[in-house]
Formats: C-alpha cells, sequence, structure tokens
C-alpha cells in the first residue's frame, strides 16, 4: 500500500512540473506527452507558449504516444483553437514521404530580392509565389485585395529571408513543404511539413508567425 501510495505521489508530482511549463515564453520549453499505450514520456521540442502577430497562443492539450503526437494550441483573449503541431511515424519512409506535398504551380518566372528564381501565378484571388529552398517547396500567398500594398515578389522575398533567419529551410530534411499567407487567415492555412526517414512532422496555423515559431522549436529535435 505504501508503495502504491509513493506512485500516485510522484505521478502527481510529475503533472505538477508539466503543467507549470506551459506558459513559459522560452522556444526551447519542453512538452510531455504520455502515450496512451507508451511505457515512457517522450519529450516534444516545441513551445509552450508563442507570441505573435499582437496575440499570444498558448499549448492548451496534449495527447498521443511515443510514435504520434499532437499539441493544439489556442489563444489567449478568446480561447480560439488557432495552431495545431502534429508528428506521426509512418510505416516506410516512401509513405512518410507522400504526407509532404512539394507540388509547384507553374507560371510566370521571376527573381526574388536574394537571387531566387520563383514562378508566379494567379488562382482564385490569390497570388501564388513558388521556389525551391534547399530542401524544401515554398509558396507565398499573397490575397489579391492586398495586392496594392503588398506585391508578390516582395511579399515572398520577405518570407524567404525569415525561412532562413528562423532556421527552417536551411535545415537539412528528406523532404520539406511550406506555405504561408500574407495575412492572418479563419483557418490554419499557414504549413509547416517536412519528413526525416519514416517521421513526419507538421505545424498549422492561422498566421505566418506562428507556424514559424513552433516550427522552428520543433526543428531542433530533428536536426
Amino acid at each position: 500500500m505504501l508503495r502504491k501510495q509513493k506512485l500516485i505521489t510522484a505521478v502527481a508530482t510529475l503533472a505538477i512540473c508539466v503543467g507549470a511549463g506551459v506558459g513559459l515564453n522560452k522556444a526551447a520549453s519542453l512538452i510531455s506527452v504520455q502515450g496512451d499505450s507508451a511505457t515512457s514520456t517522450t519529450q516534444l521540442s516545441v513551445p509552450t507558449k508563442v507570441d505573435a502577430d499582437g496575440s499570444t497562443a498558448e499549448a492548451s492539450s496534449v495527447s498521443g504516444t511515443n510514435a504520434n503526437a499532437k499539441v493544439t494550441y489556442k489563444t489567449t483573449d478568446n480561447n480560439d483553437t488557432t495552431a495545431t503541431y502534429k508528428q506521426q511515424t509512418k510505416s516506410s519512409s516512401s509513405n512518410a514521404a507522400s504526407d509532404v506535398s512539394a507540388a509547384t504551380h507553374g507560371g510566370q518566372t521571376i527573381t526574388l530580392t536574394n537571387g531566387t528564381k520563383a514562378e508566379e501565378q494567379g488562382v482564385m484571388g490569390h497570388i501564388l509565389v513558388n521556389w525551391k529552398q534547399g530542401d524544401w517547396t515554398v509558396t507565398a500567398v499573397t490575397d489579391t485585395s492586398t495586392i496594392a500594398h503588398s506585391d508578390p515578389s516582395t511579399v515572398a522575398s520577405k518570407v524567404s529571408k525569415q525561412l532562413k533567419s528562423s532556421n527552417i529551410t536551411n535545415q537539412s530534411v528528406d523532404k520539406g513543404a511550406v506555405t504561408v499567407y500574407d495575412t492572418a487567415q479563419d483557418s490554419q492555412a499557414n504549413e509547416i511539413t517536412w519528413q526525416n526517414n519514416k517521421k513526419v512532422s507538421s505545424v498549422s496555423s492561422q498566421t505566418s508567425d506562428t507556424a514559424l515559431q513552433i516550427a522552428k522549436s520543433a526543428l531542433k529535435s530533428d536536426n
């Protein structure tokens, strides 16, 4: 009976420590994931709190197993779900690679400010600029209603610079894909996905800055 009480106390102490981590504004903060059928605890290198675009998102729920995990982020002001981080382990590296879209959209060839060749095309109220950056395929999306003050090539050049300075596209992965919008979206349309061997990690968010911060932190554990 005494041994059982000690075990309960240890588990309760672990839960308190994990809960105390939520809210720390550190990119290196770790979130614990206890799998339903796992025998040990996996540590995910994702932030517990993200400040971006004038709002704050905090990890509200963590679930999964050692091989597959999910973290949901909600805004602190209205408690809306704003971002999601997932990591999955597939049966093979080829199956994992198929989960990462690296499609190009064609269009007119343009040159970004850093000299990178890209393709620009209009699609259903948006201007898509697509290019390769290291192991990654990147798409920057500009709403046609904002073109007057947001030139698509300028937006794409800014995105390219942000991805590099955030240590995302200069990270070596088997396959990576990024899609970011120039304005906040109602859905989690900003997506950053990458594959290493059988593992696929992905971030989706309503804003590009939030997605960049989560991905930057998660990528550290993969490299």
